[in-house]
């Protein structure tokens, strides 16, 4: 063999070690990306995964913080997180800071959520009145506004909701006053009424709620038991006679089938929280609901069946029964107004919260414990 042909063929292997080097060095780079890639969205993963459970523990008991950072063994890495009140733009959150840990690699989220012992408005309410069946006769001649309105009841400018909602059509038929929101544009209270301010035919996902702890979220019975625990002055009652006033907390009226019908008086003083007048087949009849004075009754009244509507409401009125009045008639009864209020709501709401914690869904649908804020 000749000494060029030598030379070559001793360089070919000098090149190919040299290249076989290299590619195993891209190789071996790559590799290592490749794992460390997979350990950052594992690390992600976790943390992500762990708020979800810290909201969950929170739904869970309303009290539950973690002021002082702890470390748990999660599925098959580590996550160290704290949990604490704290104010930020402008509202009072729960600070989230969860750093997950998979194979050396870390990954913190920091996120802030709604507290689960504050108040909240139902997903239910979709109007100043929401019904299952015809408004028509029931709100006779009153001033309806879905326009949202503080405790001072000041306009609170493009927060409200609907005049009215109802699963059937709706005729104004003893022209009341309605006004409301949609889609942040405020209307006030006319007759003809703007049609905006009317939501006719809602589709409930093909089902109205039954009952008020499905308005509000909560599992079957859980209103029922708060109100007979007293808590806040609530009231629980199969007789309305037997209910001292004023009202607050939840007032939970079980009262029996029809045909009887229920005349109440709220009396001359404040009463306020949510008043609850329903049993098990949703077949309660109220004729006459009343309050002896210029006093506004500040929160939420669910009932099934009720008629005559001779007092003043700040927060909202949700009627269950899908056979509302038809026939008769409940005319002059324009002295009194139906007004919405985010802030009465969420203050009736919040007392219950304070012992139950808010609910796993915020009535129908809505997500509990809102993440307002996430930063990565």
């Amino acid at each position: 063999m000749g000494r060029l042909a030598l030379i070559i063929i001793i360089g070919a292997f000098i090149t190919y070690g040299v290249t076989n080097i290299s590619m195993n060095g891209f190789v071996n780079e790559g590799t290592e990306n490749s794992v460390n890639n997979y350990s950052y969205n594992r690390a992600h993963d976790l943390a992500s995964s762990m708020i979800d459970i810290i909201l969950m523990r929170m739904a869970n008991d309303s009290k539950y913080r973690v002021i002082n950072t702890v470390t748990e063994d999660l599925i098959d890495g580590t996550v160290t997180f704290s949990a604490k009140n704290d104010f930020f733009k402008g509202d009072s959150l729960v600070k989230l800071v969860v750093t997950g840990e998979f194979n050396g690699v870390q990954k913190t989220i920091t996120a802030y959520s709604k507290r689960p012992d504050m108040g909240w408005k139902p997903g239910g309410v979709r109007a100043a009145w929401t019904a299952n069946s015809s408004l028509d006769k029931t709100i006779s001649d009153m001033y309806i506004d879905g326009r949202n309105y503080d405790l001072n009841k000041n306009l609170v400018p493009g927060t409200g909701v609907y005049g009215v909602s109802t699963s059937t059509s709706f005729v104004n038929t003893d022209d009341a006053q309605i006004g409301g929101t949609e889609y942040s544009v405020d209307y006030p209270m006319t007759f003809p009424e703007v049609p905006n301010v009317i939501e006719e035919n809602f589709n409930w996902g093909g089902t109205f709620p039954t009952s008020p702890d499905e308005i509000l979220g909560y599992p079957e019975g859980t209103l029922k038991a708060y109100a007979q625990s007293g808590v806040n002055g609530s009231q629980y009652a199969t007789d309305w006679t037997s209910i001292t006033l004023p009202l607050s907390g939840v007032t939970y009226l079980e009262l029996p089938p029809g045909p009887a019908e229920t005349e109440i008086r709220l009396g001359t003083l404040n009463s306020e929280g949510i008043l609850v007048i329903h049993n098990p087949t949703g077949t309660t009849r109220v004729k006459k609901t009343r309050m002896e004075s210029t006093n506004y009754f500040e929160g939420i009244i669910i009932g099934d069946y009720m008629f005559h509507f001779h007092l003043d409401v700040l927060g909202a009125i949700m009627l269950l029964s899908p056979s509302l009045e038809l026939s008769q008639g409940c005319t002059n009864n324009r002295d009194h107004e139906v007004f919405y209020s985010e802030a009465a709501i969420k203050k009736v709401t919040g007392q219950i919260a304070e012992t139950l914690g808010s609910p796993p869904l915020y009535g129908f649908g809505t997500k509990r414990l809102e993440v307002k804020y996430w930063y990565e």
